[in-house]
């Protein structure tokens, strides 16, 4: 009776532990929890970057990609928050620096993207690369990862899966692992809408055909 008893309690506990952490961790996703600052986001710009030693090749580009894309975002975050025009103009040259000389017609549809959704933060996760893609000069490496709309209250906007395609192009200096990143694309999925946290799917019970 006592170790049936026992059984129960333990039993209880684990239900209740395994309820509570699986409470902590959706909160801990709906809820933004970086540290936003607007001060240090002005001086972002895409700058040369060396490849650390310490890290390998596959290591060194999700490190360096996903900073790369926390940037391009909370730039086109604060860009599309602020009413001052000199701040927005500065904001707008230094976002076209993650981009060939070019190619400003994917920023507009993130900053036209992020402003009629009101997002005031972003966040990237699940970020890795194809580990056969090269590092040569030129090449092309495909980033997967998720970027995480947030509204003015912290709360979880929307989620969505992502395909970068990053450039590198080597720095002419000799002897030194540098280069130069430029993204060719933010979102080589095919069109597809999005689930946001308030979306709710209803069954009619008929198969789709």
């Amino acid at each position: 009776m006592k170790q049936n008893y026992r059984k129960k309690n333990w039993l209880l506990f684990g239900l209740f532990f395994f309820s509570f952490f699986w409470l902590v961790t959706c909160k801990k996703g709906s809820t933004y929890h970086g540290d936003y600052n607007p001060d240090e986001i002005k001086s972002y710009k895409n700058d040369h970057t060396s490849l650390g030693t310490k890290m390998d090749s596959t290591q060194a580009i999700d490190f360096i990609s996903k900073q790369k894309l926390r940037e391009f975002y909370e730039l086109s975050t604060l860009a599309v928050n602020t009413q001052d025009s000199v701040l927005s103009h500065m904001l707008w040259s230094q976002l076209k620096s993650y981009f060939s000389p070019k190619d400003t017609v994917e920023i507009m549809h993130v900053l036209d993207d992020l402003r009629s959704k009101n997002v005031k933060f972003t966040s990237i996760n699940s970020l890795h690369s194809n580990p056969l893609d090269s590092i040569y000069s030129d090449t092309l490496k495909r980033i997967h990862y998720t970027v995480n709309y947030f509204a003015a209250d912290k709360k979880l906007i929307e989620s969505n899966e992502r395909i970068s395609i990053l450039v590198l192009k080597k720095d002419p200096q000799k002897f030194v692992k540098e280069f130069k990143f430029y993204f060719k694309t933010l979102n080589d999925f095919p069109p597809k809408d999005s689930i946001s946290v308030d979306d709710t799917i209803a069954s009619r019970g008929t198969s789709p055909r």
